[in-house]
């Protein structure tokens, strides 16, 4: 008899009942079409990794692409110009190496050999790379948002068929090895000559898949590319099998349905450990979830009552009640596996009279505050929103507290268009931090709109810290101080950083990345 995972209502102290309720679906998620693969499979059930995609994706072209369950499918059929591995090491893809000649002159060195997965396309080259560079960089594209001022006006110009000269803008960057990760590298006549609705649907690269089918709703599949350049894959087809539900997903897992889901829920690891079809592997997270606070809106423009949303939250009672400790408290405004991060810093205690002082000292008087949290997207997001909504209003906060799809939440929180405050995650995929704050801080970034009237000096601050190398003690330095500055400001209720616990099915021979992405290169079957 399969097991399968039931709803129950669960009591946590200072939280609502229902924060990990499970409700059991029919015995199998498999679509018709799907089944029919499956009976066609080779034995040894070896030929199809099936991972469970707890949300559709909206974009899966190199510059569209933003939530991080996007690009790490992307990461598959597109490569990047460079990545971190699971030690946090940077590793050279596309680009087989470079030399900073200056900060604002980089020499960077492709690949030779890497084919297209369409013959059409042929090689790539440096004219390929430019080529992305260029798109990346137009106000268009969703990426050119997670970048520094320096690479968004930078310029870059085709030496030879494969050398390319990158100039970032005055005064240029340091750090540019790191952010060629965001980089993924697609044919020059595909970017110029297709739509970008049909780009973003149909991904073209050079990665270990390509890119075969997106059956709305249902699936996205990918099949090895054989001519791949690198070390061959060991598994034929990966399915990314969206279910929205992640109770669904945990009954798929137990079903043997699944081979890989992210999000396992604090209650469902235990049944899933020892359910003797798959297992639990903890891995850290380098990403944090927090609820961006829209500055530029009264009341939350005063500093005062930014800070007392702060002090209402008890992210001890969150960390250990709602997550059963698969989490950390974020005491700083970065995630805790960058380097870089302030240690010192000891966030904001729970201090609920602290936070009704400062909400009569900074004017609060009862206005009706939006809080925003998505459905499914992150572990126990829908719940921790709650948490945070019947917190805020004990401490007197008229909270309007509203959970939503991710298709519908994401598009106007992250083009600057959200009101109120809205929970939401970071993914600091090149553990450095000018990400957060290029992001979700600084001017051209899509947290710009949220943080209006911050401080004028952070944006020079930044670019200073990221002409020296990572690991330069005066770069430490200056992180420090912006991140104590940034805490002091309060443009974010900080929350958590995650644990990922993923469920893996038995058969299946593969280790997280601490970076969130699902890469599954070196995936085998265990002996």
């Amino acid at each position: 008899m399969k097991p399968r995972i039931t709803r129950r209502t669960l009591i946590t102290t200072g939280l609502s009942a229902g924060a990990a309720g499970l409700i059991a679906p029919a015995a199998s998620v498999l679509q018709p079409a799907e089944q029919a693969r499956a009976a066609a499979a080779p034995s040894g059930a070896s030929s199809t990794l099936t991972v469970a995609q707890l949300t559709n994706p909206l974009d899966l072209s190199p510059f569209g692409a933003q939530a991080t369950d996007e690009v790490d499918i992307l990461n598959h059929i597109v490569e990047p110009l460079t990545m971190l591995d699971r030690k946090g090491q940077l590793v050279a893809l596309v680009a087989e190496n470079w030399d900073m000649q200056s900060p604002t002159n980089w020499v960077v060195k492709i690949r030779k050999g890497l084919r297209f997965h369409d013959p059409a396309y042929g090689e790539l080259t440096a004219e390929d790379v430019k080529a992305t560079i260029e798109q990346a960089q137009q106000p268009s594209s969703p990426l050119k948002i997670k970048l520094p001022r320096v690479i968004q006006d930078g310029t870059a110009e085709v030496v030879d068929k494969y050398t390319l000269r990158w100039k970032p803008a005055p005064p240029g960057i340091g750090t540019l090895p790191f952010w060629m990760g965001l980089f993924y590298v697609s044919p020059r006549a595909y970017i110029q000559s297709e739509g970008q609705d049909t780009f973003k649907r149909r991904p073209i690269g050079t990665g270990p898949y390509r890119f075969d089918e997106w059956a709305a709703n249902q699936r996205i599949v990918a099949e090895r590319f054989d001519g791949y350049w690198g070390p061959k894959p060991v598994f034929q087809r990966i399915v990314w099998r969206i279910v929205l539900d992640p109770l669904t997903a945990i009954n798929a897992v137990l079903a043997g349905e699944i081979d890989v889901f992210q999000f396992v829920p604090p209650d469902a690891r235990a049944q899933i450990g020892t359910s003797g079809i798959a297992r639990i592997v903890d891995s850290p997270s380098t990403r944090m979830l927090f609820v961006v606070i829209n500055a530029a809106e009264p009341p939350l423009d005063n500093q005062m009552v930014r800070q007392a949303l702060n002090y209402a939250v008890d992210k001890k009672t969150i960390v250990e009640n709602l997550y059963r400790g698969q989490a950390l408290a974020l005491n700083a405004p970065m995630q805790a596996l960058v380097p870089e991060i302030n240690r010192s810093l000891r966030g904001y205690p729970y201090d609920p009279a602290k936070a009704q002082q400062l909400l009569k000292a900074g004017g609060y008087k009862g206005e009706t505050i939006h809080l925003g949290a998505p459905i499914g997207r992150f572990t126990l997001g829908q719940e921790l929103g709650e948490a945070v909504a019947g917190m805020l209003t004990k401490v007197g906060v008229n909270v309007q507290y509203q959970p939503t799809e991710w298709g519908s939440y994401w598009p106007p929180l992250g083009s600057g268009k959200a009101h109120g405050i809205n929970l939401i995650g970071n993914g600091n995929t090149i553990l450095l931090p000018e990400y957060v704050f290029s992001l979700w801080l600084l001017p051209g970034g899509q947290g710009e709109v949220y943080t209006r009237g911050r401080p004028a000096d952070w944006e020079p601050g930044v670019e200073r810290a990221s002409l020296l190398p990572v690991g330069n003690l005066e770069r430490k330095q200056l992180f420090d101080k912006l991140q104590a500055e940034v805490l002091a400001w309060a443009p974010w209720i900080l929350l958590i950083n995650d644990k990922d616990g993923y469920a893996i099915n038995n058969r299946v021979d593969w280790q997280p990345y601490p970076l969130e992405l699902r890469i599954f290169r070196d995936a085998k079957l265990r002996r």
